[in-house]
């Protein structure tokens, strides 16, 4: 008898956060008493179905290993690739390679800098993504009016016409796919040349559309020093504990 397929985290944390300002990548900025990654990961162990956590960071980045030490449902690989979609690939295929996970197996790709998952939200994605043939991810539906816009000689940004919302969703993490068919689609899309701006984005160039789950506010990605602060209100966490 085949064995069912686990549930999986992988969190590719080897970015320098260079919009985030600062000398601390934004993955390790602190949010109340824990760091903004130790908040994303843990986040993901909420559900009991995920059964590790893998951190991909760069080489070189001892910083991950020490705050996750001791903690054996977390394990951090040193494979970072130069952006976010290189070090998703590089870890699924050390997994893979290695007999980590399993081909069929779902890997949960969540953002190092989304410390605010709910577990409600985490469990309707794997609840309702496992039962679909192209995997899930959270989104939340497009609330402000949209420009398309030109610009002018001197530099001026031009509205030419508002674009409609009505089937326009905002993407978040985690974003869940089977383990090959999440790999094979992403060197695929290197291969040839596709930009790729989440996981899900390769999965579509295979003719399929993953599932979408709502997602909710306090999920947003922290990509400006100013995210911080507005993360911590939303968690209802002490504003003077964000640095």
């Amino acid at each position: 008898m085949a064995r069912s397929a686990r549930f999986f985290g992988l969190v590719p944390a080897g970015g320098s956060g260079r919009r985030f300002g600062g000398d601390t990548p934004k993955q390790y900025a602190m949010l109340g008493d824990k760091t903004v990654l130790e908040r994303s990961v843990q986040a993901l162990l909420a559900d009991p179905r995920v059964e590790k956590v893998f951190v991909i960071v760069a080489a070189g980045d001892s910083t991950a290993s020490a705050l996750f030490e001791g903690n054996t449902k977390i394990k951090c690989l040193p494979v970072g690739g130069q952006e976010r979609v290189n070090s998703v690939l590089n870890g699924l295929n050390l997994l893979l390679e290695n007999f980590m996970v399993g081909e069929t197996d779902w890997i949960l790709v969540h953002d190092a800098a989304r410390p605010g998952l709910s577990a409600k939200a985490l469990k309707n994605l794997i609840d309702l993504g496992r039962e679909h043939v192209a995997g899930a991810l959270l989104a939340v539906p497009v609330a402000d009016t949209l420009k398309k816009t030109s610009v002018a000689e001197e530099g001026e940004v031009i509205a030419q016409h508002t674009v409609p919302r009505d089937q326009l969703w905002a993407a978040q993490t985690p974003q869940m796919f089977r383990a090959q068919a999440l790999s094979m689609a992403i060197a695929e899309c290197l291969y040839k040349g596709v930009r790729l701006t989440d996981d899900a984005s390769a999965i579509e160039t295979m003719g399929i559309g993953p599932l979408i789950i709502p997602g909710h506010i306090e999920n947003m990605k922290i990509t400006q020093l100013e995210d911080l602060r507005v993360v911590a209100k939303l968690l209802g966490l002490p504003q003077e504990s964000v640095e």
